[in-house]
């Protein structure tokens, strides 16, 4: 299986960082932090999933020390540098939706390279007590034939801390950030609801009163000097038409030729303003890295709704797959099943090929990103 897994992440990570790089479409924040997490996939899938997959076909570690020290140090730091950047995503995510006036001061070019190199400086330097052998050591655990996170001389160990820093924590402030994001979103649209029902009982009342205006009789006034009217009319069907009677009969007239379309009735104004107010959520500021407005709070395009739901896929894809094996290293004594291991390894190693099938089905513009270099690459190929 890993062996599989790492034939379908290594192309599809590799494709999806090449992709995004070059699509201009797609070139926000939200595609940065993206690439690096793809990035973070790739590695696992080139250095990690070989290794395991010889150590589950010889049933043993025989790869030497250097490399027993390597392979946990690059497992736990790639765990870390996704969660984070996953955690970054949905930080980006809530600033956009909630805090939107300050977004294009926070997510610039050069704030996106730090966010992106302390994703991986935090992560590799949180394990260098461990590598030094100052706080547990990176060696071989006999119990599951792999190489792991030791306890040292005194008997100490990181696992819990490193669960409770890089896991448990980013995890608890995702689900906050989504929780608080869907509380500001349902806000919002209670509030917008509020105001075009208010705006169409307005025009409604408005409208009705100029009806019953213009219903009012007008007495006729009488010629002067009692003199006779010049023309009289008999006939009840003949009126006079002012001047805004004839326009709307020429505009009658082009509407049935197919040459203007009908003005909307009363109930469709919530509608058109509805529309308006979609179309100023459309714009995008020249110094705004993400394609999403920053005028209101709150405020969703449908593009970041479909992205918010793949962001949480993807998060919730991670916590599925690394939970189990995480809740094995702490309570090990508890859960000595030599099966649920081998399950809760598979699913880690699930996770780098998982990322890149989320993106092209949640998402139809990485889709395009995707194909666009496919096509790409079929014409230099031709030429």
């Amino acid at each position: 299986m890993c062996i599989v897994f790492a034939l379908i992440g290594i192309p599809g990570n590799l494709i999806t960082i090449i992709a995004l790089a070059r699509c201009k479409k797609v070139r926000n924040a939200t595609a940065v932090f993206v690439i690096n997490l793809s990035c973070s996939d790739l590695l696992f899938c080139c250095f990690n999933l070989p290794l395991a997959a010889s150590t589950f076909w010889n049933r043993a570690w025989t790869h030497g020390d250097v490399l027993c020290e390597l392979f946990p140090l690059a497992r736990y730091g790639l765990l870390a540098v996704s969660l984070f950047t996953i955690l970054a995503i949905t930080i980006n995510r809530y600033v956009m939706i909630v805090h939107p006036r300050v977004y294009p001061r926070i997510y610039r070019r050069k704030y996106l390279a730090l966010m992106i190199a302390l994703t991986w400086i935090i992560s590799f330097c949180a394990l260098i007590p461990t590598w030094s052998g100052i706080w547990g050591y990176f060696g071989l655990d006999t119990a599951i034939g792999s190489c792991s996170i030791m306890k040292d001389a005194n008997g100490n160990s990181p696992k819990e801390f490193l669960f409770i820093v890089a896991f448990a924590l980013p995890c608890l402030f995702i689900v906050l950030c989504y929780a608080r994001i869907f509380y500001i979103v349902r806000k919002a649209a209670v509030q917008s609801h509020g105001v075009m029902d208010a705006r169409k009982d307005s025009v409604r009342s408005r409208g009705s009163r100029r009806r019953r205006s213009q219903r009012k009789p007008q007495p006729n006034p009488s010629p002067p000097n009692g003199e006779e009217p010049l023309v009289k009319f008999d006939n009840p069907e003949i009126r006079f038409m002012d001047s805004t009677s004839i326009g709307s009969g020429m505009q009658a007239d082009a509407v049935e030729n197919g040459q203007i379309a009908p003005s909307p009735p009363l109930d469709n104004i919530s509608n058109a303003s509805s529309s308006i107010h979609e179309e100023q959520t459309n714009h995008t500021p020249p110094n705004n890295t993400s394609n999403a407005s920053v005028l209101y709070r709150g405020r969703m395009t449908v593009r970041d709704k479909r992205l918010l739901k793949m962001i949480l896929v993807i998060f919730s894809a991670f916590l599925i797959c690394y939970l189990p094996i995480t809740l094995t290293k702490i309570f090990k004594e508890i859960t000595e099943v030599h099966g649920f291991n081998i399950s809760g390894y598979l699913l880690i190693y699930m996770t780098t090929c998982i990322n890149p099938i989320i993106y092209a089905v949640m998402s139809s513009e990485y889709r395009r990103a995707y194909w666009g270099l496919i096509m790409c690459h079929k014409q230099q190929n031709s030429v």
